[in-house]
């Protein structure tokens, strides 16, 4: 039995076609063949230019991240990707085969661990100061929001000396913002524009609809939305 014939060589020799990731909530335009074709000596020296800056923007970013967290050499980042931590790098941890394009902010000894398999969208900002856990291949889209904490205080004088610290660099004690950890099950999808705050647990593989606000638990294999008009209390 004669074997399958070979595909046909590529036109594009060794600029083959690329496929970039698009979907939902992953940047960049897909690339068609024709995009690929060689062009003059000055479409050749734009892409060259163009790689290389992208390839040193590239190591900038890998490096930041490998000296403030812990992550699988497998791990892919965004050209968005951010990360501030004023802990130890073990205080952030991202596994293998994960794709991260979002915000990653651990303060005041705040722990962020992210799973295997794991992606993170565009814009999405992660912000800890007590601990967030997210499990083994979950989906998190663009947009979204984790907070463990409660980000400023309610008392608007203290609300004001942390301004101060921030703007006029005023060197003054303020206390602790209240926080509790944010556990999110594995094979769970976070849609677009989610917030999940402190104390929340999210079961495994449930969903969080797009815009949704998360205040309490959300048991496994469920569905979680919420399009409930503003209410407004007094303090």
């Amino acid at each position: 039995m004669k074997p399958p014939p070979k595909p046909p060589a590529s036109p594009c020799r060794d600029t083959q076609l690329l496929k970039a990731f698009s979907h939902a909530f992953g940047s960049g335009a897909l690339i068609e063949a024709k995009d690929a074709e060689a062009g003059g000596w000055l479409d050749s020296l734009l892409r060259h230019l163009l790689h290389k800056v992208s390839s040193v923007f590239g190591r900038m970013i890998w490096k930041r991240a490998a000296s403030q967290c812990q992550l699988d050499p497998t791990v892919r980042l965004g050209y968005g990707f951010q990360i501030n931590n004023d802990g130890p790098p073990e205080n952030v941890t991202i596994g293998a085969n994960s794709i991260v394009r979002g915000i990653l902010h651990a303060s005041r000894g705040g722990k962020i661990h992210i799973g295997e398999g794991v992606y993170i969208g565009d814009n999405t900002i992660i912000y800890s100061v007590n601990h967030i856990e997210i499990g083994t291949g979950v989906m998190i889209a663009h947009d979204v929001n984790l907070y463990d904490n409660d980000t400023h205080h309610k008392d608007w004088t203290l609300r004001q000396t942390e301004l101060d610290c921030m703007i006029r660099k005023v060197k003054a004690p303020v206390p602790r913002i209240s926080s509790a950890p944010i556990s999110i099950g594995d094979y769970c999808w976070i849609a677009a524009g989610a917030f999940i705050f402190k104390g929340c647990t999210i079961g495994d593989h449930s969903i969080v609809g797009a815009g949704s606000v998360v205040t309490k638990d959300v048991p496994a294999d469920s569905v979680a939305y919420s399009h409930a008009p503003l209410s407004v209390r007094t303090l």
